[in-house]
Parts: structure tokens; sequence; C-alpha cells
């Protein structure tokens, strides 16, 4: 019983990042100009029937997101070692916070200068929901380590 629904939670958190990285939106202007979507791969500008594409700007935070996701496989596969699997969790946990309260300030002060024309209408994608739902995954993760972490210690006592 121990370890196994972690790895679920864990696993979930892995395949959330993979189609964050290479799938979707983060968020979109809507200015007079034209219609910017901010992915992972980077900023395209469409026209305004997003038939044709303007220009693109390569930000390749998809670099991130695979670096988390290789963290994410260390945390799984650390179950040997609790006590370094506990810390490695809440490493992921706190980074994983950190990377979508960035794309909210990103989004809220920084993209409206990387933009041209006047700003519209802003939306956030559904990369941007995915990767807030993935949150839940790493904490209940963390929370089971946790769980699993206090067990193991209790019935060491118990010896």
């Amino acid at each position: 019983m121990i370890q196994r629904i972690q790895s679920l939670y864990l696993l979930g958190a892995i395949i959330i990042l993979a189609i964050v990285c290479f799938y979707g939106s983060f968020f979109t202007f809507v200015t007079d100009v034209a219609i910017y979507e901010f992915t992972a791969k980077g900023i395209t500008a469409y026209t305004h029937d997003k038939v044709n594409v303007i220009k693109t700007e390569s930000l390749p935070l998809y670099v991130y997101g695979i670096t988390l996701i290789a963290l994410a496989i260390i945390v799984l596969f650390s179950f040997k070692k609790l006590d370094r699997q506990a810390k490695l969790a809440r490493i992921l946990w706190g980074i994983y916070l950190l990377s979508v309260i960035g794309i909210v300030l990103w989004s809220s002060f920084l993209a409206q200068n990387q933009v041209e024309g006047k700003v519209m209408q802003s939306n956030y994608g559904a990369a941007f929901f995915i990767l807030v739902i993935g949150i839940a995954f790493v904490h209940l993760a963390f929370m089971g380590i946790r769980k699993d972490k206090a067990t193991i210690d209790s019935l060491n006592r118990l010896r």
C-alpha cells in the first residue's frame, strides 16, 4: 500500500507537464494589430482571422518544462529513500508553484510590452488551467510521501 497513490499523482503531474510543454497556449492577447498567442515554444502573432502567421518569436520555455518533468521522474524513482524523496517532492512543489506564479506575473506585467498595438482583450488558455491542476497532483503526491514517511517512522519506533 505504501508508495502507490503518490506514484499515480506524480505520473499525472508528469503527463500534465508534457501536455503543457508541447500543446496549448498559456494566454492570448487580442490587439488592434494581431492576435498574440503565448505558448511554451514562444510567442506567435496571427492575423485576426487566425489564418496567417505574422511573426514568431522563440522563447524556449519547454526546456523549463522538461526540467520539471525530469525532476518529477527523479522524485518518482527515489522511493527507496523516503527522506530524499520528501525533500525532492517539496522542491518540485515549490518550483512548480513559482512557475505558475511566474506565468501569471508575466501575463499581467511583461507580456503587454511584448505585443504591438493596444491590448483589447486577454485570455488565459487551456494550458494554463491544466498547469494549475498539476499543482494539486504534485501537492497530493507530497502529502502521500509525508504520510508514508510518518508511517515508516512510527513503525521504526515500535521496534
